[in-house]
Parts: C-alpha cells; sequence; structure tokens
C-alpha cells in the first residue's frame, strides 16, 4: 500500500503472503489513533481487527509520550454503529467528547 501524503505509518497485515488489511497510525500530542481497511468483505472476517488493536495497544504501552489509544469513530451519524458494538464486548470505553479524556495538543508524529 503507498501512502506519501500522510501522516503516521502504515502498516500491512497479510494472509498467504496477500494483503488483507492494513492500518492507518498516527500519533498526534498524547494520542495514538488507528484506522483500518480491509481488502474486501471477506478480509474483514479474517480476525485482522484483533491483532491490529493488540498491536496498536502494545505500541502504545511501549511509548512513554502516548497516554490515550483512539480506535476510532463508533459509527456514522452519531449512532453506534457494529464498531461500537465491537468495542463495548471487548472492553473498550466508549467516548464521544474525545478532548475531555485525550490530549491531542502537539504535532503530528
Amino acid at each position: 500500500v503507498g501512502s506519501t501524503r500522510m501522516a503516521g505509518t502504515i502498516y500491512e497485515y497479510r494472509l498467504n503472503e496477500r494483503i488483507v488489511m492494513f492500518i492507518h497510525e498516527v500519533q498526534k500530542g498524547h494520542v495514538l489513533r488507528g484506522q483500518w481497511c480491509y481488502l474486501n468483505d471477506e478480509a474483514s472476517t479474517s480476525f485482522g481487527w484483533f491483532r491490529a488493536v493488540r498491536d496498536l495497544v502494545g505500541r502504545a504501552v511501549e511509548d512513554d509520550c502516548i497516554d490515550v489509544v483512539d480506535l476510532g469513530p463508533n459509527g456514522s451519524s452519531g449512532r453506534l454503529g457494529s464498531h461500537a458494538e465491537l468495542k463495548r464486548r471487548y472492553g473498550f470505553d466508549l467516548i464521544e467528547d474525545w478532548p475531555m479524556v485525550a490530549d491531542y495538543r502537539g504535532p503530528f508524529f
């Protein structure tokens, strides 16, 4: 996956040597944010999200500058979507007012 005009890092996830998903990870201030993209619907059922979240949280734990991991939006149009339900099921807090808990002040990394 090529991206040359965005802040952050792209991590590719492969299955049988084919890219099935990637995560675009950006640090802004003291927050690490991940956004996921899947190759297709079949790839979205490969449990890659769990691996990517584990990797994202692991990188945040190792970095003393990171206080919060932002797993991205909970859904669209202000409604809780399937992403929110998945986050809730696995113990992640659903927070609508991120600036109250996450310090985004500072540069992009």
